[in-house]
């Protein structure tokens, strides 16, 4: 007996992709309450963001941009210039758990993702970018974006380094690289993305 395998159409994927969503979406509840840990920093660190003529800004040089579910800031460690942090502005510590609990949260994280490695390309012109999750220093979820370069050579088929800098470089010019790359982010997210920063602002917890 011949068994041929079908693959089903787009029409037949989303009703599996709608479930699969909202049955690993569970931990998402309507009015939404964000978790922000007092003892972490990016929770700190974001809670220091304030709005200044439409702008969202933060003392700190690397800020980049708060998007709709994250938040954007240069990494201390310039070695590739460019080389980003995007933060969830949610305190999860385990990317399992979002993919199991808040499967919703991550998909709008990741296009927060995509949108600053859009802009990076923009703004420095890395041949490509390298994606890690590491949690080694802070285990508040973020995803490293790592601009990677032609002058690298041969390193350039290799990991990149790595020296886990803690404070900020003296002589490097952090703010204007940030407002580069903020200057080339797309502000037109999906309907879905806007949907989830609505929930996230709301959710957030008074000042």
């Amino acid at each position: 007996m011949v068994i041929l395998y079908i693959m089903p159409g787009i029409e037949d994927i989303l009703p599996m992709f709608s479930k699969m969503a909202m049955e690993h979406s569970g931990g998402i509840r309507i009015p939404y309450k964000v978790t922000v840990d007092p003892e972490c920093s990016f929770c700190r660190k974001n809670r220091q963001i304030y709005l200044s003529e439409d702008e969202y800004e933060h003392p700190e040089p690397t800020f980049i941009a708060r998007l709709p579910v994250s938040v954007a800031a240069l990494s201390y460690e310039q070695d590739y210039p460019g080389r980003t942090a995007v933060i969830l502005r949610d305190h999860e510590t385990s990317m399992s758990h979002l993919l199991e609990n808040k499967l919703l949260l991550f998909v709008a994280f990741m296009e927060d993702v995509a949108t600053v490695a859009d802009a990076i390309y923009r703004a420095c012109g890395p041949v490509k970018i390298n994606y890690a999750v590491y949690m080694n220093q802070n285990d508040h979820f973020h995803m490293h974006l790592i601009p990677r370069y032609g002058w690298e050579g041969e390193k350039l088929k290799m990991p990149p380094l790595f020296r886990g800098a803690d404070r900020l470089e003296p002589g490097f010019d952090y703010r204007s690289l940030a407002l580069r790359i903020r200057h080339n982010i797309n502000r037109d997210s999906s309907q879905f993305t806007e949907c989830m920063e609505r929930m996230i602002n709301e959710g957030l917890p008074k000042k």
